[in-house]
């Protein structure tokens, strides 16, 4: 993952200023900013709390686990927990009442207020999450279409970049590499095996032939054309679509 300024302290400082400067202009009314402002900085923390409980904690002890039903009970009770805090936070140091008014702190609709508003935030960032992790992991598990293969030849080893290869012909226990500048090399392999160390662009269309894809030309439901005027077979088994 890719912080700014190469930090993930920074980072997450200039999210969360972010997010205290954007929704204290959004939740102003009547042009009274510091009251909003105060609202905001006296919310925060809880939030931040449920953020991080949610990302640090209930996200890998749960539900990167599977353990769905214990994400979701965990996780509704963080919310409610926070949403509770935030009633209190707002009735003490937000209305500055003196009062133990629990009624009025635990106010259904107010404390439901409260819950959504705290899940909202926390549904996004956890969401952004597993995205991250998500490309994260397809990016380690993706093999590199770009690397050179090495095919031994009469004891020697040639380096091809895949995009050179216009098709591959097995016959046998040897596969024929053909490439764009006429070069042919042969290879002690299996087809399938050769086909296993290239690129998604390539596909068997025979149990003879291997194509590139991007260097075909034309193409119908019996052939392909490979090269100018050079045309492959497609096998009875086989369908091939770009």
């Amino acid at each position: 993952m890719t912080y700014l300024f190469n930090s993930r302290i920074l980072t997450h400082i200039s999210f969360w200023l972010g997010y205290f400067l954007l929704f204290g202009f959004i939740w102003t009314r009547d042009g009274n900013y510091s009251s909003s402002y105060f609202l905001e900085f006296v919310l925060l923390p809880i939030r931040i709390g449920v953020v991080y409980a949610s990302l640090y904690y209930l996200l890998p002890r749960y539900l990167l686990k599977k353990k769905f039903a214990l994400f979701l009970v965990s996780y509704s009770g963080l919310l409610l927990f926070g949403s509770i805090l935030q009633r209190f936070f707002i009735h003490f140091f937000y209305e500055q009442q003196t009062n133990f008014d629990l009624i009025n702190i635990l106010d259904p609709a107010a404390v439901l207020r409260a819950f959504i508003l705290i899940n909202s935030t926390a549904l996004f960032l956890l969401a952004l999450k597993i995205l991250f992790l998500y490309l994260e992991e397809r990016s380690i598990n993706q093999p590199i279409h770009d690397e050179k293969i090495e095919v031994k030849s009469d004891k020697r080893f040639y380096r091809i970049h895949p995009s050179d290869i216009l098709y591959l012909e097995g016959l046998g226990n040897y596969v024929t590499y053909y490439l764009r500048n006429g070069t042919k090399i042969i290879g002690y392999n299996s087809l399938k095996n050769a086909n296993n160390e290239l690129p998604d662009y390539f596909v068997r269309i025979h149990k003879s032939f291997i194509v590139n894809t991007n260097q075909v030309i034309s193409y119908d439901k019996h052939n392909v054309e490979i090269a100018k005027e050079k045309f492959l077979p497609i096998g009875n088994s086989y369908e091939f679509e770009i």
